[in-house]
This record gives C-alpha cells, sequence and structure tokens, in this order.
C-alpha cells in the first residue's frame, strides 16, 4: 500500500482538534500547497496508529515519502493471513520483501517483533537487568516513529543476544539451550564467573568455554532460537533467517519452524511467523501455499501464493537461482537387474525409508550392472572419492556370470553389492500377497518355480511385471520382509542418514 493511500489527520491550532474526515497523504500535500498548513502542522498516520493509544503525531515536513504500491496492500495480505500460523515472503534481490515486512510489523503491534536483518552482536557477560514489556513497547514506537519519518533504510534489530537471553524465563532458556544442541551438537548452560561467589555475573558456557568464543554463526542462531522461545512474542517476522547459518542448519531450522507439533513443544506462544528468505532451504515443501513470490515492478511490490510445483519450481530456479543437481539428486542409488526388481523395491524404499529419495535404477541383467556403473562414473567421477561411495548399491540374483570383484573395482564398495540366495526377486515377496493372486493358500506359494516366464499356478497365468505390480500394489509397512530384504533395507537407511 503506497503511502498516498493510507489515512492521515492533521492538527488544526485554529479549533485545537484533529481535523476529520481523514485525507491522503496526496491530500497533505495539496493542502501544504495551499497554504491550508504548514510544515510544522501536526499530522498523524491513523492507518498506523489504530490500536496504540498512545500513538504520537509527527511534523508534516518529517514525512518519508514512500512512493511503493503494495498488490495485494499489506493490510489485505496480513487478514489473508490472519489464521495461517506461516508466511513466507521469497524472490529476488531488491524485491521489497524486507519493506512488505516493516509494512506488516506496524500492523501486528507490540504483540509482534521484527528480527532484522543487522542481528549481529558479541556477549561475554550477562547484565541480569532484563528488558523490561515497557522498554519492547518503547521499541516498537520508535520503529512506527523511524519508518514515517527516516530518510535511511536501516535494519538494526532492537535486542542482542545478552538481552534475549537474560529476557528469557529459565524453562524457555532451557527449550533454547536444548535446540541448540540439537542442532550444533553443542552444550549450552548458565555458569557464573567465579563459582565461589552467588552474587558473580553469569555467563553462557558452551563445551565448557565462554560463549564469547563462540562463531558469530552460532551466536546468530541463538539471537534466533531465543526470540522465538520468548513468551511475549505471539508473532515473529524475521527476516533472512539463514545469514550466517549453514545448509544443514537451515534445513533443520526451516523443519523446527515448520512443524506444529515442535512449535507445540518447544514455543506454544507462537501463533504466526512472517519469513523474508533468499534460501531455498526455508521454503515450505509441505505446504506450498504458504510460500509467497515477492516482486516489484517499477514501483508496485507484487506478492502472490505459490499454488503449484510449477511454481515452487519457478521460485527456486528461476528467482532464487538454484541449480537442479543441488536439489534432486537422490540419498541413494540401487542397482537391480529387472523390471520386477525394480517395481518390487521402489515401492518397498518409498515405505520403508519415508522422506528420502532412493533411485532403483533397471540394468536389464545382470551382464548390464558394469556398464550402469560406468555411466555413473561418467557423472559423478571416481566413485570411491564422491558422496556416493557409500551410496551406491547393486543387487543380483544368485545365478550370476559377472564376477563380483570387477564390480567392486568399479567403486562400489563390497558391503553395498548384495547377493540373494535365490535366483529372483520373486521368492522374497511376502507370500501373503502372492497367495491371492493365484487363489490358493500362502503356503502353497513356494511350491512352484518362480522362474518360468510366465508364472503358472492354478490356471493363473502372471508375468513377472505383472505379479511384481500386484505386490506392490498391496505392500504395507505391516507386512513382515525377508530377512535378506530387511537387511538390505536397513544397509540403504544407514547410508541415507
Amino acid at each position: 500500500m503506497a503511502q498516498n493511500k493510507r489515512e492521515w489527520s492533521y492538527f488544526d491550532e485554529a479549533t485545537a482538534q484533529w481535523v476529520r474526515p481523514l485525507v491522503t497523504l496526496g491530500d497533505l500535500d495539496a493542502l501544504r500547497r495551499d497554504g491550508k498548513i504548514d510544515d510544522h502542522t501536526e499530522v498523524i498516520n491513523v492507518t498506523l496508529a489504530r490500536g496504540r493509544p498512545k500513538a504520537r503525531g509527527i511534523p508534516y515536513f518529517s514525512i518519508s515519502q514512500l512512493d511503493v504500491e503494495f498488490r495485494p496492500d499489506p493490510d489485505a495480505l496480513f487478514e489473508s493471513r490472519v489464521d495461517k500460523p506461516i508466511t513466507i515472503l521469497s524472490g529476488p534481490n531488491n524485491g521489497g520483501k524486507t519493506l512488505l515486512l516493516k509494512e506488516l510489523y506496524a500492523r501486528v503491534g507490540v504483540g509482534g517483533y521484527l528480527v532484522a536483518c543487522n542481528r549481529f552482536s558479541h556477549v561475554d557477560v550477562l547484565n541480569t537487568r532484563q528488558l523490561a514489556d515497557q522498554e519492547h513497547r518503547q521499541h516498537f514506537e520508535s520503529f512506527i516513529q523511524n519508518y514515517q519519518t527516516s530518510r535511511q533504510n536501516t535494519d538494526d534489530s532492537d535486542v542482542k543476544l545478552e538481552q534475549v537471553i537474560t529476557a528469557l524465563k529459565d524453562r524457555e532458556r532451557e527449550r533454547v539451550f536444548e535446540m541448540s544442541r540439537t542442532l550444533l551438537g553443542n552444550t549450552f548452560s548458565l555458569k557464573r564467573t567465579d563459582p565461589d561467589n552467588t552474587f558473580s555475573p553469569f555467563y553462557v558456557d558452551m563445551d565448557g568455554e565462554n560463549l564469547r568464543y563462540g562463531s558469530s554463526g552460532t551466536r546468530l542462531l541463538l539471537t534466533l532460537l531465543g526470540i522465538i522461545a520468548d513468551s511475549r512474542f505471539n508473532t515473529l517476522l524475521i527476516d533472512e533467517p539463514e545469514i550466517g547459518l549453514s545448509p544443514r542448519i537451515q534445513a533443520f531450522l526451516g523443519r523446527f519452524l515448520y512443524d506444529a507439533d515442535r512449535r507445540k513443544q518447544y514455543c506454544p506462544h507462537l501463533q504466526q511467523l512472517f519469513i523474508a528468505t533468499h534460501s531455498h532451504l526455508l521454503l515450505d515443501r509441505t505446504n506450498l501455499s504458504n510460500n509467497h513470490i515477492v516482486t516489484k515492478t517499477g514501483n508496485v511490490v507484487s506478492v502472490r501464493s505459490v499454488h503449484s510445483m510449477a511454481e515452487f519450481h519457478q521460485l527456486q530456479f528461476n528467482m532464487l537461482g538454484n541449480e537442479l543437481e543441488s536439489m534432486f539428486l537422490p540419498s541413494a542409488i540401487i542397482v537391480v537387474e529387472g523390471e520386477s526388481d525394480a517395481i518390487f523395491l521402489t515401492k518397498l524404499l518409498q515405505l520403508h525409508i519415508s522422506g528420502r529419495n532412493v533411485a532403483v535404477v533397471r540394468a536389464e541383467g545382470e551382464g548390464e550392472v558394469l556398464k550402469k556403473i560406468n555411466v555413473f562414473k561418467e557423472a559423478f567421477g571416481n566413485l570411491a572419492s564422491s558422496p556416493y561411495r557409500e551410496r551406491l548399491f547393486v543387487l543380483l540374483d544368485q545365478k550370476i556370470s559377472v564376477r563380483l570383484p570387477r564390480i567392486e573395482a568399479q567403486g562400489v564398495p563390497k558391503g553395498n553389492i548384495v547377493l540373494l540366495s535365490q535366483n529372483g526377486i520373486e521368492y522374497y515377496y511376502p507370500q501373503e500377497l502372492v497367495a491371492p493372486v493365484f487363489h490358493c493358500a500362502p503356503q502353497d506359494v513356494g511350491s512352484w518355480s518362480h522362474e518360468t516366464e510366465p508364472i503358472a499356478f492354478n490356471g493363473i497365468y502372471k508375468s513377472k511385471k505383472e505379479l511384481a505390480q500386484c505386490v506392490a500394489d498391496t505392500l504395507t509397512t505391516n507386512i513382515p520382509l525377508h530377512q535378506e530384504i530387511s537387511a538390505l533395507v536397513e544397509k540403504i537407511r544407514v547410508a541415507c542418514s
């Protein structure tokens, strides 16, 4: 919403009253040109003053003219997201994300907090004087005042890490240290500078040393988590939470923030999160409509929600500039001999290693396995030194002509070459899933050969591919697996983790 669309009032010295009806900023400019008000006439932005009984006016000359129009305007956007716990704003630089975040913060009020980009801070001994609620209210009023009048675009956060830590209740601080330990692997606690003096100052201990020696990323993460855990704030607006954080921690932080159960456990007070980010790791892949594309053309800032995977890809590739191979490589690869192996194992791994993309690659017979491995070598380079060293598997039937040492010599670890004790994946299907296909009892399943094509019993004929599909369609996590298959799944699970 451009400033000239907001509602303003001005103080009439002659009547000693605020003038109504309300006018736009453009109307105020016209009144100034006509001499009906002067540079020192006190004016107030009524739109931003709503819900702030102590809102102050400012002189006309100090108004910072912001010639930007939002589509939709921040009021409409805010109302549309009022019952949505997560709103993510993403897009290219200079798209208007930070400006929009500030506009939204002005509407949230003192129950919220804007975590701006400039939040780097040092921390040593802690000042035990807490940041009072009244001080936070003053910070908010100062933000509104500066936002209306400042000629500079500043992105400072009001509180630093020391104030964040000391303002927390004990249980909230424990949660922050617990979350930090999960994310970083370090142990945090409060300690006294003099263990023998109850009145000595506290400091934050990290693995036996003062947090002041910790990395800037560690301090940035603690600042974020501390503000998230602060029960005084029911709404947070975070500008670029990825600042200073490694990709692994960004991904973990995103999963934490967007998981309703974990938010309820660690920060039950938190009702809404608005996040502006350039990181694809902080986009919401579970609920696509939580992601919003923010772009700026001329003086118009446009915001639109993502509604399809195509729009999601447009955001993370075209606008954020990510590369396909950096996000969509599989967690592990398993080479199998035939189509029935691929059908059965694809469904099996989807069920038992959920959340991971394991690629099942068909080699069209064991004689083609080496050719497939050579393709991977051309794509990834030397397998022995690649990230896929421990993530590449080969599954073979009992009867093979290729020598296993030849596969190992191509870079596949010996322990990842699995040779089945029977000649065909069909022997490893759960009998209770095969029996209905041939209208027989489960104990009858093993009474015929699975190596013929098609497989026939009880006057019923099924190709190996058809049987694999029937089994895959009825497979669930409750069906017990053959010991050899179960061992294979566990190997792949460990590699993925």
